[in-house]
């Protein structure tokens, strides 16, 4: 684990807060309020024999003094605000109380130079709390999950770093180097004002649509007119605002927000909040995906072909995406089913705890479908963070793919993931693949066809415009060398056309467009051919019209849908992938992620599929679930292990076969990889970057139900494989660790616990389960 543990009081606690109600468990809870609570209050809402112990940092209740008759030994006396405190309960209850946002606006924590156990009264992100600590005076903060150090800083190795900010109802131990208060503001919502009193605005244009930008302020100025101003600066997608100027009169510590709206009025953006010290006030750079505005007019045509199109909606897809009651109506092995074969197509995962809480919120699939809606705010430092690691530095090849893997791995799930998500699904593809096992083929084609998708996806281009663009490029006439070879390859992929009395018409068309294979650059000569060509229904006379006339043609998107159907449905018969085809062409998709999603939320897949995992699948499903740390050169060893199971990332100059190689080697080697790296792979060496593994926050002690054995294998089962362990494996596996192995009987020793999450998941690493995907019952 690459976090430094205080082991006796940072340990992950099942406690979840819903407005002003604190829900806990049985046993142990790590918790903080935004409130107060008295010790009496506590009793009437729990209950006396329910609350056994209360320990803050220097205050304990016990009821077990209680009982003893030894009360004066109890001091505590009720839970204060922003501070930390263990609660142990008999049996799980709830708590409310009245947050202090109700009565007041703002809350001042004194920190004193060292460590402080703190619970934040309101969210709060890194950089408000290092504008406010100051980023030499921020030691150390360190959640139950996530850490900061400033060492890592200093090492050039943030992305050891994973803290975001605080959230309500978690517990932090915060070290700082000297006294310093930090202010928690609950609302930031007046207009901020101009020294005129009049609302302070300003309009930028990005890609040639006009945006206005306004500001919310948490104060109010102590006079209504100033005769200086603040001014507050910054830019908007790389594009510098002209500063906005305040009325000079706020109160240092006042904070801002800086939201930006389309020419509709919906607001696309905002700044997190910025405290006011200085002026000027620097607000950094705004970013948001242009597409996601509604700005981008469906009918602006490039080349003559639509440049962006409307998205759809998870409401306009035909072929029937899952809803929250379709999900909830499922019975409980099933919700977990569909849950984390979602996830995983998704090439994502969460631990158990987490899942278990999105599930019972009965909103599962509605904030699935919205957190792929939303933009993602660590773009810039997964950008940063992946840079450090280490990759293949012979092959330069190589590295570009481990990178991308990385990438995957460490970005949040968001807009801009799910767009570097599609974009490698379909540089997998026979659709565009880099082809790097092609002579003519070049290292750099990988990060320039990914890299470009990328930019054409977060810009909300459309599948059109991008298959368009890419079929002029280097990249593809790298793959597919000569017009006859290209205009056969082109007109296959994309329309399905595999009538060959079209070829020779296809390669007159593209006359004098060759590769220089020295340069491996497309060459257009200027001796173009000028006589039309009769193909699928049109005429096209040279290469531009040839390209233009195949993503402007009917089968287009039959292709494009056939062609990603057959990847996430290749165990399914021809006729029922036919009728999934025909319904995601009848929903008239525009952009690959209306097709891409589609499948992917669509009942049929998550009901009915059951093929073999890719290794992507596999992996990222499983690493997050089980809070795994990748070593500072762990995708390397990973694409030279999916080399060896012939599932290499972009590299095949058809893409990879829609069926995932199962041959006796092929899956030998995809077996070894998810048991011997994955699976049977534990950390512990907390500050060895070069130790991965999965981390003690699996299966450490604070996770509910785990005191026993028969808790401890329920969870690593519900965690791997989806359902609880049979009766037959439980005696099997309980009489192996008991009484043939070490006698791992005593679940309070973190050895024992170890060692049996080891052998229980040796033994699941040899079930079907792990490496295919489940219809549901």
């Amino acid at each position: 684990m690459k976090k430094i543990f205080l082991w006796l009081w940072l340990v992950v606690f099942s406690t979840s807060i819903f407005a002003n109600t604190l829900t806990l468990k049985s046993g142990w809870n790590l918790v903080g309020i935004n409130g107060q609570l008295s010790l009496s209050q506590m009793q009437t809402q729990l209950g006396n024999d329910n609350l056994l112990v209360v320990q803050g940092d220097d205050k304990v209740y016990k009821k077990a003094y209680v009982d003893a008759n030894q009360q004066a030994l109890n001091d505590f006396t009720s839970l204060d605000v922003a501070k930390g405190y263990w609660l142990k309960l008999a049996n799980a209850g709830t708590l409310t109380y009245t947050p202090i946002s109700s009565t007041s606006n703002n809350f001042t924590m004194n920190l004193k130079a060292g460590w402080n156990l703190i619970s934040a009264p309101t969210a709060m992100s890194l950089s408000e709390i290092k504008q406010q600590i100051s980023s030499d005076n921020l030691l150390v903060i360190q959640g139950t999950k996530d850490t900061y150090q400033k060492y890592y800083v200093d090492m050039k190795k943030e992305f050891l770093n994973d803290f975001t900010g605080f959230s309500v109802g978690s517990g932090y131990w915060i070290k700082v180097k000297n006294d310093v208060a930090l202010d928690f503001v609950f609302t930031v919502d007046k207009k901020a004002l101009d020294n005129q009193s009049q609302e302070s605005s300003s309009t930028i244009k990005i890609a040639g649509s006009e945006y206005t930008v306004k500001i919310l302020s948490s104060t109010t100025p102590t006079q209504e007119t100033s005769q200086g101003t603040l001014a507050i600066y910054g830019t908007i997608n790389g594009i510098s605002l002209n500063s906005i100027k305040l009325n000079d009169t706020y109160a240092i510590g006042t904070n801002f927000i800086i939201q930006i709206f389309n020419e509709s009025g919906n607001k696309v953006a905002e700044s997190e909040r910025i405290r006011y010290s200085t002026n000027p006030i620097n607000f950094g750079d705004i970013r948001f995906s242009t597409s996601s505005t509604s700005n981008n007019p469906s009918n602006i045509y490039l080349y003559g072909v639509n440049a962006f199109g409307d998205k759809l909606s998870f409401e306009e897809y035909k072929l029937a995406s899952i809803t929250d009651a379709e999900f909830n109506a499922l019975t409980p092995q099933n919700q977990r089913i569909v849950a984390n074969k979602l996830l995983s197509a998704l090439f994502y995962g969460l631990p158990k705890e987490k899942l278990d809480e999105m599930i019972n919120s009965s909103k599962f699939i509605s904030t699935i479908k919205e957190k792929v809606n939303t933009p993602n705010s660590d773009v810039s430092k997964v950008e940063e963070s992946i840079k450090k690691l280490s990759y293949d530095s012979w092959n330069k090849a190589n590295s570009n793919r481990e990178l991308i893997l990385a990438r995957l791995f460490y970005m949040d799930l968001g807009q801009a993931y799910i767009n570097r998500l599609s974009s490698y699904i379909l540089a997998q593809s026979i659709l565009f693949s880099p082809a790097t096992e092609v002579a003519t083929a070049d290292a750099s084609d990988i990060a320039t066809v990914y890299n470009s998708f990328v930019r054409y996806m977060d810009n909300g281009y459309s599948m059109q415009i991008m298959s368009y663009l890419y079929m002029m490029s280097d990249e593809n006439w790298e793959r597919f060398r000569s017009p006859e070879d290209n205009g056969r390859e082109m007109l296959e992929i994309f329309l399905l056309d595999f009538d060959d009395s079209n070829v020779p018409k296809a390669a007159i068309a593209l006359k004098d467009w060759r590769l220089d294979t020295t340069d491996r650059e497309l060459i257009i000569g200027l001796n173009q051919n000028t006589v039309p060509q009769e193909l699928f229904g049109t005429t096209v006379t040279n290469g531009f019209d040839f390209y233009r006339e195949i993503v402007n043609n009917s089968n287009f998107t039959k292709a494009i849908a056939t062609r990603l159907v057959n990847m996430y449905f290749s165990e399914f018969t021809s006729e029922q992938k036919n009728e999934i085809i025909s319904s995601i062409v009848a929903s008239n998709p525009t952009h690959f992620n209306d097709i891409i999603l589609q499948i992917i939320f669509s009942k049929e897949f998550l009901y009915n599929s059951s093929r073999v995992k890719s290794i992507e699948e596999t992996f990222y499903g499983i690493s997050k679930r089980l809070s795994f740390y990748p070593s500072i050169n762990y995708f390397y060893n990973m694409r030279r292990n999916m080399d060896s199971m012939n599932q290499s990332p972009l590299k095949y100059k058809l893409g990879r076969d829609k069926i995932i190689p199962t041959d006796t080697l092929s899956f030998a080697n995809y077996y070894s990889f998810i048991r011997g790296d994955v699976l049977v792979n534990g950390k512990t060496n907390s500050i060895d970057e070069y130790d991965s593994g999965w981390q003690y926050a699996f299966m450490g002690k604070s996770v509910a139900g785990t005191d026993t054995l028969n808790g401890l294998l329920e969870h690593i089962f519900l965690s791997v494989v989806d359902r609880k362990p049979t009766t037959q494996e439980k005696e099997m596996l309980s009489d192996y660790i008991i009484n043939k192995s070490r006698g791992y009987s005593n679940m309070d020793l973190d050895n024992n616990r170890y060692d049996t999450t080891i052998i229980v998941l040796e033994y699941l690493a040899r079930l079907s389960e792990v490496y295919t995907y489940q219809k549901i019952k």
